[in-house]
């Protein structure tokens, strides 16, 4: 009788000035779930990989400068593949997992497969970690179309167009037959281009597990405004929202819905930004650094890796 081979999990955390305590306690959750992780340190001059002595599971690589979001996960992900790992898990620093995310993933990714579901990546559903409550996710859900709910035991499982990457699973014929992350992005929009390039180049779907729960932070937190939640960023990354909005909602495979959804929200922060969050001269100049280049400035064709 055939023994099953359990499937090799590579996971690809990006480190840029992280609290020590925050992501320790971060990697403490997800290493116990995954063979090997690849720590991708975006943090100008750093060198933590004395801290990681001792660990053959934790490998470190230090970018000595910030080259992105994108440019670090695809450099984890090269090296991960290049050690022959069937399922890319990707993390940010503040992310907690709990005890059976990965499990979770990685199970439903299983019984999706088996029914013949071409599956590019299932995510978490993140959970605000000072008030307990799920996030509402950025991505529109998608009917359940009648595949899925013929498969037994996937009613907890929900597609989406995209997802964002913490946590998230990706297997390994995606990424080959995909691609890496856009590296032109940045930060902003990265893991939901990849998604939208997948199903529009290859049929790879995305769906949420809903029992698969991480406890996240977006931004510096979030503000009310009437009946909604603002989600604070940082005076630095509005540039890219802002630019990579421009960028993305060109692109013949960006959803309609999310340019209409998207369009609405940076009109409302291109407002409150310089009028509610300090410092207020930096967030209007960025923001309008930001329009200016994804107006003037063209969006690279093919600005990710193959591996």
């Amino acid at each position: 009788m055939e023994t099953e081979t359990k499937p090799v999990i590579g996971a690809v955390m990006v480190l840029y000035r992280p609290d020590l305590d925050v992501t320790a306690k971060a990697i403490e959750t997800l290493l116990p779930q995954v063979d090997i992780l690849c720590l991708i340190d975006n943090t100008p001059g750093a060198d933590l990989s004395a801290r990681f002595t001792g660990q053959p599971q934790v490998h470190y690589i230090a970018m000595g400068e910030n080259l992105g979001i994108a440019v670090a996960q695809n450099r984890g992900t090269r090296w991960l593949l290049d050690r022959d790992v069937d399922f890319l898990a990707y993390s940010d620093q503040d992310s907690m997992c709990r005890p059976d995310t990965i499990s979770k993933l990685l199970k439903s990714h299983i019984l999706l497969t088996d029914a013949g579901v071409k599956v590019g990546l299932t995510g978490t559903l993140p959970v605000n970690r000072e008030t307990g409550e799920p996030y509402r996710l950025s991505a529109r859900r998608i009917d359940t179309p009648d595949d899925l709910r013929r498969i037994p035991g996937a009613e907890g499982i929900s597609e989406y167009y995209s997802a964002i990457s913490s946590i998230s699973l990706i297997p390994r014929r995606a990424m080959l037959d995909n691609g890496g992350f856009d590296e032109s992005l940045f930060i902003d929009g990265v893991d939901h281009e990849w998604c939208w390039r997948a199903w529009h180049t290859h049929a790879y779907r995305t769906f949420i597990v809903q029992d698969a729960v991480i406890d996240h932070s977006l931004g510096q937190g979030d503000r009310h405004l009437a009946t909604r939640q603002v989600h604070i960023a940082s005076a630095d990354r509005v540039y890219y929202q802002f630019r990579n909005y421009l960028w993305l909602k060109r692109l013949e495979y960006t959803p309609a819905y999310w340019i209409r959804k998207n369009g609405l929200k940076y009109a409302v922060k291109f407002f409150y930004f310089p009028i509610m969050v300090s410092p207020r001269g930096k967030y209007l100049k960025n923001i309008l650094r930001g329009i200016r280049d994804g107006l003037r400035r063209r969006h690279p064709d093919g600005s990710f890796p193959h591996f």
